[in-house]
């Protein structure tokens, strides 16, 4: 049995369109072309932000205001086929799982009981600051009393990575999120998934 900690957006949820569209509506964009939305695909929230012509100093505040918005937007959200899957398959099996999150936990909570797996997660750590992951899930572990060898982070962005890794925390990387997939297996992660079935196999493995 292992401890397995998701992140949320661009690993369970499908929230790319809303993230692209909010900040680009921030951005003075009224509405993004296909073309504009193609340029934005693999990048991270932070890539994106930079690409939309923020500075990072607006990250923060940027980042707030999206996920107050965003509790109106989750009821438009879909979780990536072939997750609400995994994540019963891997509760039937006896891991323990976990979301740690810079969304809300108001809107993880959300989001979770819509797609009718809220019950399989033993904790929901949400309105984690975005440069604070790794001491967040250091937190968790301690908090839960759970060996680092016993815990696994799922992540699609870079700094899901970076973060676990900080700590000595295996990570697994998904590449169907926001963050290039080079760039993901540049990091070197402990795994690569590119399915749900493949994330499957590879939490199954290690």
């Amino acid at each position: 049995m292992a401890a397995i900690i998701f992140d949320m957006d661009g690993t369970i949820a499908d929230s790319f369109d809303y993230v692209a569209g909010f900040m680009a509506k921030e951005a003075g964009i009224k509405e993004l072309s296909s073309e504009q939305k193609q340029s934005l695909r693999n990048m991270s929230m932070s890539g994106m932000a930079r690409h939309l012509g923020y500075h990072w100093w607006d990250a923060p505040k940027l980042f707030f205001k999206g996920r107050r918005r965003m509790h109106q937007a989750i009821k438009n959200l879909d979780s990536f086929d072939g997750m609400p899957q995994l994540i019963r398959k891997l509760n039937a099996e006896g891991h323990e799982l976990f979301v740690l999150s810079t969304n809300s936990t108001r809107n993880i909570n959300h989001f979770l009981r819509q797609e009718k797996i809220h019950k399989y997660f033993l904790q929901i750590y949400g309105g984690v600051g975005i440069f604070s992951k790794a001491s967040a899930l250091r937190q968790l572990l301690k908090g839960q009393k759970i060996e680092i060898d016993q815990a696994v982070y799922v992540g699609d962005e870079i700094r899901d990575v970076e973060a676990a890794q900080s700590i000595g925390l295996r990570a697994v990387a998904v590449s169907w999120g926001f963050a290039n997939r080079n760039n993901l297996e540049a990091l070197k992660p402990t795994g690569l998934a590119d399915t749900p079935d493949e994330l499957m196999r590879i939490l199954e493995e290690i």
